[in-house]
C-alpha cells in the first residue's frame, strides 16, 4: 500500500478519530473509483460495450459508441433498451450482465473482480462499529461482498422502492444502498443523463436525512454525470461532521464546486490507499485508547487559563481531578489489579495505552508545576504517591506494577517543569517525596519512580520517556527544545544528587572528598605564593604537596563515584577538562554555578545537599564523575570491534 504523504496522513487522523469518537456518524459514498482497480468496468464502460455489441449485430464498428446510438435510433442509450435488443429472454439479459460483473474461471485465477482493499477497509470499519452507512453508485456487489467475508450480512437497497421498508437507520449495523440500481435488478439500472437526473421523491427524502444526520465521506466520484446527487448533497445546510473527499485526480469544476459548498477535505489519494490506511488508523487508536492530540492542547490552555488569574483557579482542582479520574477508570489500569495480562495486545499493548491515556494528566500536572503556586501544588502533588503503588493481589508483576507508569511520568513532567520555571524547593520536594514501593513499605520518589524502573524498553529507558514528555514542554508549554533539554538534565542529574546523600556511607565519603578539596585549595594557594616568591626550596615543597593532594582529591572522588549507581541516563558528556575520561555537561555547569555564587546558589537555598556548600559541591563532583564514567563505557562499548576514535561530545542513550 502506498505511504501517504503528511498533509494526507493529518486529514486521514482527522477522520479517524471521528469516526473512533462519533461510531456511526459517518456515511460513505462510492463512485467507480473504488472499483474500477478490480477489473470491473465503470457503469459508463458496461454501457460503452453493450452500445458495441449492438452495433456489432448491425454490422458497425463506431468510433464514438454512444453518437452512433443516439443517431441510430433516434434516443438516448438505456440498460433497458440495449439489453432487449441483445437478450430476448430475462436469463440471456441476466448472463449478458453477470459477465460483466462476476469473474470467469479465468478472471477469478487473476484474482479480478473482486473487493478492493477499499472495498474491504470499509468492510473493517463497519465490523468494528465505526461506519453503518454505504451508498454505492456502482452496479456491483463488490461491496457487499467484502462485508460477507467479514461475517457480516448487510441490508441491501437495490432498488428504490427497498427503501419505503427500511427501519430507523441507527437500528442498522449494515446498510447499502444501490442509489444506481445493481446489476441484478436492470430495471432499476440509471446512467443516462435523463435516468440521472432526478431521483423518485422517496429518494430524496431519503438522501436528505443521510445528509442532515451524517457526515459524508465521498470515494472515487467525480460528481459529473451526477446531476441529481449533487444537488441533493447541496441542499442540506447542516454540517455537524466534516465531510472528506478521497480523489486523487483534480476535481472537475463542478465537483469543486461542490467541495466548497460542502466544506469537505479533499484527500488526494487513491481509494485503495486513502482507505486502507485510514482503517488502520482506527485500529490503531482503538487498540491505544487514545485521546484527540488537540485534548492536550485544550487541557493545557485550560490550566493556564486558570492559572493567569483571569479564571477562578479553583477550576484548575476540578480539572486535574476530573482527568485523573479518567486515568484511575482507564481498562488496562482496572485489568492491572488481576495481575493478568490483556487479551488485547498482552503486556506491551497495555503499556502503549496507558502511556497514552497518561499523556493529557501529565500535560496538566506539567502545567501547573510550571505556572503554579505553593497553593495549588497541593491539589496534584498527592496524586503521584496514590499512582506509585503496585497493585494488591498475586499475578505478572511488571502487570500489577502498570500504574507506576502514571506515577512516573507525572514525577519527571513535573519535576523538570518545576526546574524550567526556577521553582528549586518544588523539584527537591518531587524527588524526595515518600511513595509506596513493592515489598519495601516506603522510598523516595527520586529512586522508586527511576526511568529503569517504569519505563519497559530493551534500548534507553530515559531516553523513551525524554521523548515522551518531550512534546508537553516545546510544543504546549513553548518553553522551546533548549529550555527543555537543559531542564531534563538539571533535574536528573540533581536527583541523582539527592538519592546519592540518601545511600550508606555517602555521609563519609562526601566528608573525606570535603577535607580533600580544603587541603587541596590550601595546597594551590601555597603554590601560588611559592611561584611569587623567589624562594626555591619553598617552591619544590609547594610543588610536592600539590601533587599529593590533587591525588588524595582524585582518590576520595574517585571512591565516592564508586558509590554511585548510574543507569545509562539520558544526558549529554564531554571529555574531562584535565583530558582524562568523559564528564557531564549538566554537572560542570551546576558547578561553575556554585563556585561563581556561593551560599547564594537558588540550588543551595533550595535545600540541595543539605544546604551544605562544601557537601553540595562534593556531592556534585561525585555524580559528575559516575555519569562520565557511564558515558565514557557506553562510548567505548559502541566502537567497532577495530577500534575507533571516542567521541568528544554526545548523549548517553543515543550510542
Amino acid at each position: 500500500m502506498p505511504s501517504p504523504d503528511m498533509a494526507e496522513l493529518d486529514q486521514l487522523l482527522s477522520l479517524a478519530f471521528s469516526l473512533h469518537t462519533s461510531p456511526g456518524s459517518y456515511a460513505f459514498v462510492l463512485g467507480a473509483g473504488i472499483s474500477v482497480p478490480s477489473g470491473v468496468a465503470s457503469a459508463w464502460g458496461v454501457q460503452e460495450q453493450l452500445i458495441q455489441k449492438v452495433a456489432a449485430v448491425e454490422n458497425e464498428s463506431p468510433t464514438d459508441p454512444f453518437e452512433w446510438y443516439s443517431q441510430r435510433f433516434g434516443v438516448e442509450p438505456s440498460y433497458e433498451s440495449l439489453l432487449e435488443k441483445l437478450g430476448p429472454t430475462q436469463v440471456e439479459r441476466q448472463r449478458l450482465l453477470r459477465s460483466f460483473f462476476e469473474p470467469d474461471e479465468e478472471e477469478r485465477e487473476q484474482a479480478l473482480k473482486r473487493p478492493t482493499q477499499g472495498h474491504r477497509a470499509i468492510a473493517r470499519l463497519v465490523r468494528s462499529g465505526e461506519v453503518r452507512i454505504v451508498l454505492t453508485l456502482n452496479f456491483d456487489r463488490l461491496m457487499e461482498a467484502a462485508l460477507r467475508d467479514e461475517g457480516i450480512e448487510p441490508v441491501v437497497v437495490s432498488h428504490p422502492s427497498d427503501i419505503h421498508g427500511l427501519p430507523p437507520l441507527h437500528t442498522l449495523g449494515a446498510l447499502v444502498v444501490h442509489l444506481h440500481g445493481d446489476y441484478l435488478n436492470p430495471t432499476a439500472m440509471r446512467n443516462t443523463q435523463q435516468e440521472l437526473a432526478g431521483y423518485e421523491s422517496h429518494v430524496e427524502q431519503f438522501l436528505d436525512r443521510i445528509t442532515f444526520d451524517y457526515g459524508l465521506v465521498l470515494v472515487g466520484w467525480s460528481a459529473t454525470y451526477d446531476p441529481a446527487l449533487v444537488r441533493a448533497l447541496s441542499r442540506s445546510p447542516r454540517r455537524i461532521y466534516t465531510p472528506y473527499w478521497i480523489e486523487p485526480r483534480d476535481l472537475s469544476e463542478l465537483a469543486q464546486g461542490l467541495r466548497s459548498a460542502l466544506g469537505a477535505v479533499k484527500v488526494s489519494s487513491t481509494a485503495d490507499a486513502a482507505l486502507g490506511n485510514l482503517a488502520d488508523a482506527v485500529d490503531s487508536l482503538k487498540e491505544r485508547a487514545a485521546r484527540h492530540p488537540l485534548a492536550v492542547a485544550a487541557a493545557v490552555g485550560t490550566a493556564k487559563r486558570y492559572l493567569s488569574g483571569r479564571a477562578t483557579a479553583i477550576g484548575l482542582h476540578d480539572l486535574i481531578k476530573q482527568e485523573l479520574d479518567r486515568l484511575r477508570n482507564q481498562n488496562d489500569l482496572l485489568q492491572s489489579h488481576t495481575g493478568e495480562e490483556s487479551p488485547n495486545g498482552g503486556y506491551r499493548a497495555m503499556v502503549a495505552r496507558v502511556e497514552e491515556a497518561t499523556f493529557v494528566p501529565t500535560a496538566l500536572l506539567a502545567t501547573a508545576a510550571y505556572w503554579g503556586s505553593e497553593s495549588t501544588d497541593r491539589w496534584w502533588i498527592p496524586e503521584i504517591p496514590r499512582f506509585a503503588g503496585q497493585a494488591r493481589g498475586s499475578g505478572l508483576t511488571d502487570v500489577l506494577r502498570l500504574q507506576m507508569i502514571c506515577a512516573g511520568q507525572f514525577l519527571y513532567s513535573a519535576g523538570v517543569a518545576a526546574i524550567a520555571a526556577g521553582r528549586y524547593e518544588l523539584a527537591r520536594s518531587l524527588i524526595r517525596m515518600p511513595v509506596p514501593a513493592p515489598y519495601e513499605g516506603v522510598r523516595l520518589a527520586g529512586d522508586a519512580l527511576t526511568p529503569e524502573t517504569i519505563v519497559s524498553s530493551s534500548g534507553s529507558p530515559a531516553k523513551q520517556l525524554f521523548q515522551r514528555i518531550e512534546p508537553i514542554f516545546v510544543e504546549h508549554l513553548t518553553t522551546g527544545k533548549q529550555q527543555f533539554d537543559d531542564s531534563w538534565e538539571t533535574f536528573d542529574f540533581l536527583r541523582i544528587l539527592e538519592m546519592t546523600l540518601q545511600r550508606a556511607g555517602s555521609q563519609e565519603a562526601a566528608d573525606r572528598l570535603r577535607t580533600s578539596n580544603a587541603a587541596l585549595a590550601a595546597a594551590k594557594e601555597r603554590m601560588a605564593a611559592a611561584n611569587a616568591s623567589n624562594d626555591a626550596d619553598e617552591h619544590d615543597e609547594a610543588s610536592s604537596a600539590l601533587r599529593l593532594a590533587i591525588q588524595a582529591a582524585d582518590r576520595a572522588l574517585g571512591q565516592y563515584a564508586d558509590m554511585i549507581p548510574v543507569f545509562r541516563p539520558y544526558l549529554r558528556v564531554q571529555h574531562a577538562p584535565r583530558g582524562i575520561g568523559h564528564r557531564s555537561v549538566v554537572g560542570g555547569r551546576i558547578l561553575g554555578q556554585l563556585e561563581n555564587e556561593g551560599q547564594s546558589s537558588p540550588f543551595l537555598i533550595a535545600g540541595f545537599g543539605g544546604g551544605d556548600l562544601e557537601q553540595l559541591i562534593a556531592t556534585c563532583q561525585a555524580v559528575d564523575l559516575a555519569i562520565g564514567r557511564v558515558g565514557h563505557e557506553a562510548a567505548i562499548a559502541s566502537l567497532p570491534g577495530g577500534g575507533g576514535i571516542v567521541p568528544d561530545h554526545f548523549r548517553i542513550g543515543d550510542l
